[in-house]
């Protein structure tokens, strides 16, 4: 039983209580999409599928055609194997630092990193 039986009792079947009968001259058959709604929804769902592959399809064409055309005219292919950093200018790089260096500010210098504290050890040589 449910402790608050008036909370569930608006919706049919919401386990309020029984379920209501249906009106007379009604049937479950009346009132249920059948066999037919079953098929065309399937149908449907069979149609999507048929699009999504043609569409993939279309779409890996249109890449391999585009690769073979930038290949033959000797330009880079729009889609290279790897991904490769862009390369900036040094102006572009000092600009990027001067932001950086007023957003954030300026950078202090370590005074002794692990590495330059080896370095300065007696009998620590490494080859240069």
């Amino acid at each position: 039983m449910h402790p608050f039986p008036a909370l569930t009792n608006w919706w049919p079947g919401g386990g309020g209580g029984d379920t209501p009968d249906l009106r007379p001259g009604l049937e479950e058959s009346d009132i249920t999409p059948g066999i037919e709604g079953f098929l065309f929804t399937a149908l449907i769902v069979v149609l999507l599928i048929v699009v999504v592959r043609d569409l993939a399809k279309r779409m890996r064409r249109m890449k391999y055609r585009s690769q073979v055309e930038a290949e033959l005219s000797g330009e880079e292919p729009e889609f290279p194997g790897e991904i490769v950093p862009a390369e900036i200018s040094e102006a572009q790089q000092r600009a990027r630092d001067a932001a950086a260096a007023d957003r954030f500010g300026t950078a202090q210098p370590a005074e002794d990193t692990p590495a330059e504290a080896d370095d300065e050890r007696p009998g620590t040589e490494t080859a240069r």
